[in-house]
């Protein structure tokens, strides 16, 4: 259950990582995007989730599997859409991250109740850039590898070639999306690299990892961009379906 909970919370820091882009003129640019694990010893890959990243002018959209979730710069509004309970809701972007830290407080309040207090293991974090590069459809990445305590628990692609970065405020974008997940991270009773310096500055300058390879209890879990389309993107991509019952951002995380 903790676990669950966490996954969903890194999501919505990861919304709003998403909510800080300004315009800049671009047409659109849509990241089609997927995470799967590679079975050992059988060759196989089991594929855990898709998705669809739009950004266009002052507006981002994501379409998940079971939610959507739209960001308006030009108003500053974060909007949740969940269309299997055709339900939605509308927050002021700094309002829904005040309302996401209260609801964290209150979940690790929960869960240290009855519990004693551990101590998490320290974490030396290493970076190894190997110089290799490869092409992702016509973006150079660079390869890098990171390591904790000497073990390798992660490999990126990195690159700062998408047209994408040419519309985000990098500085800002990062400060805020780091902020929100080392509150996450905290839930989850351990450290994770990606509350490191060392992990946060890898993505300075606005770099975007094109694949990531995680190295998780002996099996591999992979996500990547596997394709990119700079592209006019329908207007009716950016607004909630008619017909959807506007519900508090409250209710709306109890889905």
């Amino acid at each position: 259950m903790k676990s669950k909970l966490i996954t969903i919370l890194s999501v919505l820091a990861g919304i709003i990582f998403l909510s800080l882009l300004p315009a800049n003129g671009l047409c659109g640019v849509t990241l089609h995007k997927q995470t799967y694990r590679v079975i050992p010893g059988k060759g196989r890959t089991q594929l855990l989730q898709t998705w669809v990243e739009y950004y266009q002018g002052n507006k981002v959209a994501v379409y998940q599997n079971n939610a959507i979730f739209i960001t308006d710069i030009s108003t500053n509004t974060l909007i949740n859409i969940l269309p299997v309970r055709r339900i939605y809701a509308v927050n002021d972007i700094d309002e829904f991250v005040k309302k996401i830290e209260k609801i964290a407080e209150q979940i690790k309040a929960q869960q240290s109740q009855g519990q004693a207090e551990e101590n998490t293991p320290s974490q030396k974090v290493t970076v190894k850039k190997t110089g290799k590069v490869k092409n992702f459809f016509g973006y150079q990445a660079e390869q890098v590898f990171l390591y904790s305590n000497g073990k390798k628990v992660r490999e990126l692609w990195l690159t700062d070639k998408l047209p994408l970065q040419k519309e985000i405020n990098v500085n800002k974008a990062l400060e805020k999306r780091f902020e929100i997940e080392d509150i996450f991270v905290a839930l989850s009773g351990s450290r994770d690299i990606e509350a490191t310096p060392e992990y946060k500055n890898l993505f300075k300058g606005g770099k975007v990892s094109m694949m990531t390879i995680s190295y998780i209890s002996g099996t591999e879990q992979i996500e990547r961009i596997f394709k990119v389309e700079i592209k006019e993107i329908p207007e009716h991509i950016f607004k909630v379906p008619e017909g959807f019952k506007k519900v508090p951002i409250e209710q709306f995380m109890q889905h």
